[in-house]
């Protein structure tokens, strides 16, 4: 008699956890895709920021680096990227201006410092909507800087 009673309690069950599962899948789906992202603009800046400390006595360091970072992070939108580069915390934006940066931090100090920073705008979350929040916890832009001894 009591089994008559209990032959749609596991359906009943599976409906009540289904959507608590689904919830904790999408958000691990969705901080997965945030974090790989992230990583790859992380790498980018690193490789940038390596090719740019080896460019002293080169006449087209930036566009060099630029180049070297959307290299990099071929498989993001390089349409979103910008990339700033930097010597000594001084910032330069021509190839000519991070050339004489480059050549003339190097002999005017014992440690210079040569840093790339990449930032991915319009950074595009893997779920859209307002399901529990998982959309609007996401950042709109992922950057990262990466700073290597000029060589």
């Amino acid at each position: 008699m009591m089994l008559k009673k209990q032959k749609g309690i596991a359906a009943v069950e599976f409906a009540l956890l289904v959507p608590v599962l689904l919830v904790i899948a999408l958000g691990l789906a969705q901080v997965g895709w945030l974090l790989s992202n992230y990583v790859m603009v992380a790498n980018a800046a690193s490789a940038g920021a390596r090719y740019f400390a080896s460019q002293r006595g080169t006449t087209t360091p930036y566009t060099g680096t630029q180049t070297q970072v959307q290299t990099s992070a071929a498989v993001l939108n390089t349409g979103n990227l910008s990339i700033t580069a930097s010597v000594n915390g001084g910032n330069c934006t021509s190839d000519s201006a991070c050339a004489s940066d480059l050549t003339s931090a190097a002999s005017a100090s014992a440690v210079a410092t040569a840093a790339v920073t990449v930032t991915y705008s319009n950074f595009s979350p893997l779920f859209k909507g307002s399901l529990s929040g998982l959309y609007s916890m996401m950042p709109s832009a992922l950057n990262a800087t990466a700073v290597e001894r000029v060589q």
